[in-house]
């Protein structure tokens, strides 16, 4: 017998609550976009759109030429309302928004999101962390509006949990997960053209990359921590865009003894962008708070500045010596 469809969270129901006694939206989405934050805030741009609202994302520079399409569908024109209602979908900490939503940073008036801590300023977080991604929130508030889900909104829903679960591998995946995204498929959500676009088929500089950042892999703690980084200039050597870089945390916690992998980037002069994978005893977001980061048990983040990468990737490998001990 199949199981009872799930009760909708708190945070969908509040969300949905909110969404419908506003309109003139705009949706805000996280610096170097991954496909939940991305996804998601298309799929709830175009629902609202279906419920005779006003809807348009913030375009977000770093998007890259995969995402960019859900960008440009949802693009504000030249006449945006002076009455906006500012959302943001997927971003834990205002200081995750790209330079562009600076000015409407005080304009926030509802938060949807799934990490265990959010540090948006907002008087409505509608906050569910135990959802494997954004989109099952938005899928839910969707479900709240009355709407049955169409073919774009499918799309949107099944690329933030497909990106979320890395394929739905990864121990985030729930029941309502694979519920959620078998209606997305219902919907008409094309699965594995999804899949091939955005997990199986890499540029030859992404190529160039993983064998570059795999090659020097460093191992600590006989192999339960595995260090590696990327500079500026290798970025450059190799050219890769932001598209080709993204998810290369994700080959740190490949090796068979690994329990928390660290990729260090260099992104300006004295910044470094830290990104933690852990598989199964380490919390990556306790870790990354003690740096001023969070993100989910098993995917973190933070930046270290003023610092060079390899102080920083020293700084985060006694960090997580400490976690190995305790």
């Amino acid at each position: 017998m199949p199981s009872p469809r799930p009760a909708f969270s708190e945070a969908a129901l509040s969300a949905a609550s909110f969404l419908k006694e506003h309109d003139h939206f705009l949706l805000l989405t996280h610096a170097r976009p991954d496909g939940d934050t991305v996804g998601s805030a298309f799929a709830l741009a175009m629902a609202l759109r279906e419920c005779g609202k006003t809807a348009h994302i913030l375009p977000n520079p770093l998007a890259g030429q995969c995402f960019s399409p859900y960008f440009l569908q949802a693009a504000p024109d030249e006449t945006l309302s002076d009455n906006l209602t500012v959302v943001t979908v997927d971003v834990a900490d205002a200081a995750l928004l790209p330079e562009a939503a600076a000015e409407y940073l005080p304009r926030i008036q509802c938060v949807i999101d799934h990490h265990t801590a959010n540090h948006v300023p907002c008087g409505l977080k509608c906050v569910d962390s135990h959802a494997a991604a954004a989109a099952e929130i938005v899928r839910e508030i969707i479900a709240l509006l009355g709407l049955p889900l169409s073919p774009v909104t499918a799309e949107g829903l099944y690329l933030g949990m497909m990106t979320d679960t890395g394929c739905f591998k990864f121990s985030n995946v729930r029941p309502q997960t694979l519920l959620y995204a078998a209606d997305a498929v219902a919907a008409g959500a094309d699965a594995a053209g999804l899949a091939r676009r955005y997990f199986i088929k890499k540029s030859a500089a992404r190529m160039r990359l993983e064998a570059t950042v795999i090659a020097a892999f460093r191992y600590f703690s006989n192999d339960r921590i595995v260090v590696a980084s990327l500079s500026r200039e290798q970025a450059a050597i190799l050219g890769a865009t932001e598209e080709d870089i993204g998810g290369l945390a994700s080959l740190t916690v490949v090796p068979e003894n690994a329990e928390i992998g660290i990729f260090a980037r260099e992104v300006a002069d004295g910044e470094v962008k830290i990104s933690v994978r852990t598989d199964t005893v380490v919390d990556a977001a306790a870790l990354c708070a003690h740096f001023g980061g969070g993100g989910h048990v098993r995917a973190a983040g933070c930046t270290l500045k003023n610092t060079t990468l390899d102080e920083a990737c020293t700084l985060m490998l006694e960090a997580a010596e400490r976690r190995l001990l305790c």
